[in-house]
């Protein structure tokens, strides 16, 4: 069984309860700074303390050969008159700290506010970092890192579910790992014209608050033990597709603030016209009773958490806030800039679950025809006109001994999920010029199988059940704090291959340099192949079933039909 003690221990004591480019893409990272935490030796009878000149951290060392430091903020506090507004740099001038200044970071910070909200749950001041360290680093370390960006469609799911504390214990202390909050949903995407023309506010500022993050990094991860010239972003669902968003950012970068991405299942939903984001924006204003304002921000910027958690709930279901195109951090649709190179180009680790779509799509029973293949893939493209569902249904043709589908339900379930999910990580992987390394994840996540049942497959979201000690989702609105799952000997050997893999990537850019005994070795993307997880065939194995596979042509010839119309999709 895999840590099944340290799990139970972590759960215990952490989980208690008008743009200009930010800030932060104006740092100049080609010199070297001096590394902060070097100024004089602070103590805390509360855990280890890291100095960082202008505040100092006392950490959680419970865990063995782990310090855990929680809910460090990273920007200031987006509340007040910063509420919709870009993240804003803290004052970080160094300062004489004595020991009574060193705060408490031995857990969480609170959640970001989610939707649906919940009045109590969650909080406005939430944008915080987590970090995991070998217990014996310094600040001359140098260890490479790992920053994790969670899913959960920009609007709900917090870090808390995603601890890293056996990524950093099983690579013997080889990296340090971070997860990052932003914040989500209206309080982080609200986008409009009103917002757009206010000099203190605009869009994305839950993209833009990662990006702060990873600036915040750039300047203080030296501290903790980290080199701020390795680092690896990461992330799953739409924080994969976050991750794609900052390797477009700009149109691409020369000096951005990581080395390496990691992309699973990268997923964003289709970019909002104009008139729609103003559609949404005017429900927003109404529901808070600003609609008649003279200055709409002034007013949003007033209202009570009362107000903004009504506006949260009550919202047109065809309204989602998230990433809009704002011509400069994400300066046109994704497809366009990928097309023309206009990418940050990096390492890439990227890949996807094998039934990806599977509960989006409905149950078996309810595709039976081509009418009800159309109506599930409407549900995720509302505008698609018959021209493209009629070729939709072309380049997914009915079942045949030729195609990877046997059933209608599987034909949707394919469509669904290569149109987002599915395809970025094989196109990034193989357009980047650099080392890139694709996989399909092919266990499922037995709670996921016990909820929806076993048609689910190796579903969304399924691989964090491994990479993340049994759980696949933080706390919410609906969840108080994270459940995890005692594995079996299968399922805790595939987790201790897998985790080896990313932090190997993440350490050394290629998942093989320090892959668990045994395991199959990665051929790169160029050579037309992916590697397979996969759990062992006997239940009583500790050997996992995992291992390369050929890339057949009709998956690439999909993809190309998908990103064909990605223009008229708005993805």
């Amino acid at each position: 069984m895999l840590n099944c003690g340290l799990k139970l221990l972590t759960a215990t004591l952490f989980y208690s309860s008008a743009l200009a480019k930010p800030f932060s893409s104006f740092v100049d990272r080609t010199t070297t700074a001096e590394p902060r935490g070097l100024s004089g030796t602070l103590t805390s009878k509360l855990g280890p303390v890291v100095n960082l000149g202008y505040a100092a951290y006392a950490g959680n060392s419970t865990l063995p050969d782990v310090t855990f430091y929680g809910g460090i903020p990273y920007t200031k506090p987006p509340v007040g008159n910063l509420r919709f507004a870009p993240p804003q740099q803290l004052d970080e001038s160094h300062k004489i700290l004595s020991n009574d200044d060193v705060v408490d970071a031995r857990n969480w910070g609170p959640l970001c506010i989610q939707q649906p909200a919940v009045m109590g749950i969650g909080s406005e001041d939430c944008v915080t970092l987590n970090i995991w360290t070998p217990s014996n680093a310094t600040s001359k370390s140098k260890l490479p890192v790992y920053v994790y960006i969670h899913g959960g469609g920009h609007y709900y799911n917090s870090a808390q579910g995603f601890p890293a504390n056996d990524w950093v214990a099983r690579s013997n202390g080889g990296l340090i790992a971070v997860a990052l909050q932003y914040r989500l949903g209206l309080l982080g995407y609200l986008s409009g014209s009103a917002i757009r023309a206010n000099p203190t506010s605009g869009p994305n500022n839950g993209l833009l608050d990662q990006r702060a993050a990873l600036e915040w990094i750039q300047r203080n991860i030296a501290a903790f033990g980290g080199d701020a010239t390795k680092v690896t972003i990461g992330g799953e669902s739409s924080g994969g597709g976050s991750v794609t968003l900052h390797l477009t950012a700009f149109g691409g970068e020369k000096n951005p603030p990581f080395r390496a991405a990691v992309i699973e299942s990268s997923g964003n939903d289709p970019f909002y016209t104009t008139d729609h984001t103003e559609l949404c924006f005017g429900n927003v204003t109404k529901q808070v009773g600003c609609d008649g304002a003279s200055d709409v921000v002034a007013c949003l910027r007033k209202a009570s958490t009362g107000a903004i958690v009504s506006a949260v709930n009550n919202k047109p279901s065809t309204c989602k806030y998230e990433p809009v195109i704002d011509g400069n951090y994400i300066p046109d649709i994704t497809t366009k800039l990928l097309a023309a190179g206009k990418f940050t180009k990096v390492p890439i680790l990227a890949g996807h679950n094998a039934q990806d779509g599977s509960i989006f799509v409905g149950t078996p029973a309810s595709i039976v025809t081509d009418a009800d293949i159309i109506t599930a893939i409407l549900k995720r493209y509302p505008g698609l006109p018959t021209t493209l569902t009629d070729a939709l249904l072309v380049t997914y043709p009915p079942a045949s001994s030729t195609t990877p589908w046997t059933t209608q339900w599987e034909r949707a379930m394919y469509a669904y999920m290569e149109s987002e999910l599915a395809c970025w990580d094989y196109y990034i992987g193989n357009i980047s010029g650099k080392p890139a390394f694709n996989y399909r994840w092919d266990a499922p996540d037995p709670n996921l199988v016990a909820a929806r049942g076993a048609y689910v497959g190796a579903a969304h979201t399924a691989e964090l059940f491994y990479l993340y000690d049994g759980t696949n989702s933080g706390p919410s609105a609906s969840v108080a704090q994270p459940v995890f799952s005692v594995f079996t000997a299968p399922q805790d050997a595939l987790a201790r291959q897998a985790v080896a893999w990313w932090s190997s990537f993440a350490r050394t850019l290629d998942p093989n340099t320090f892959a668990a005994p045994g395991s199959p070795k990665w051929a790169p993307a160029s050579a037309g192949g992916f590697m397979v997880a996969a759990l062992s065939n006997d239940t009583a194995s500790s050997v996992p079933s995992s291992g390369m596979a050929p890339r057949t042509d009709d998956y690439p010839k999909r993809c190309a039909w998908w990103r064909s119309v990605g223009t008229d999709l708005r993805l």
